[in-house]
């Protein structure tokens, strides 16, 4: 399966399309984004698209049957969802800016650093596990705050039975 971004003004992505992958290959086989895009105008009238993978996040390809990093080059550093941004600079596609503080964009991994980086989780045994939010305002009134620890959410009665 081949993925589209359809990119507006300022490259946002507006739509995501897919297609069968022989659709974008050559005659002998080889999958060329050109042919794609010719395919993709020709049908839609829209003139801005670029190939996305459904695999590659955070920089990393991943194989579609195990999850796990499968050492393939990554493409373009995200499959974007509607509303994320396309770096024609830096060839990725990234999302919006969560926080005014998160300044800093990965050009590897396509995301958005944090101006402090996230602690460590405590050790806990489960399926449920404390996780860490961004506080803007913890961290505008204190540039070395900004990370809240949450509880393990409330299991649903049904889980432990």
């Amino acid at each position: 399966m081949a993925s589209f971004a359809k990119l507006g003004l300022n490259n946002v992505v507006i739509g995501l399309a897919y297609m069968d992958t022989i659709t974008t290959m050559t005659r002998g086989g080889i999958e060329k984004e050109e042919i794609g895009i010719e395919h993709l105008i020709k049908h839609h009238g829209h003139m801005t698209w670029k190939q996305c993978s459904i695999n590659t996040r955070g920089g990393v390809h991943y194989d579609p049957e195990t999850g796990e990093p499968d050492g393939k080059p990554a493409l373009r550093a995200n499959h974007p969802g509607i509303g994320w941004y396309y770096s024609s600079e830096h060839d990725i596609f990234y999302p919006p800016q969560p926080y005014p503080s998160w300044s800093t964009l990965n050009t590897t991994t396509g995301f958005w650093e944090p101006p402090i980086p996230q602690p460590d989780l405590p050790d806990e045994d489960g399926p449920l596990r404390s996780f860490y939010t961004w506080d803007e305002d913890a961290y505008q009134a204190d540039n070395t705050q900004g990370w809240v620890l949450n509880p393990p959410p409330e299991a649903p009665p049904h889980f432990n039975e």
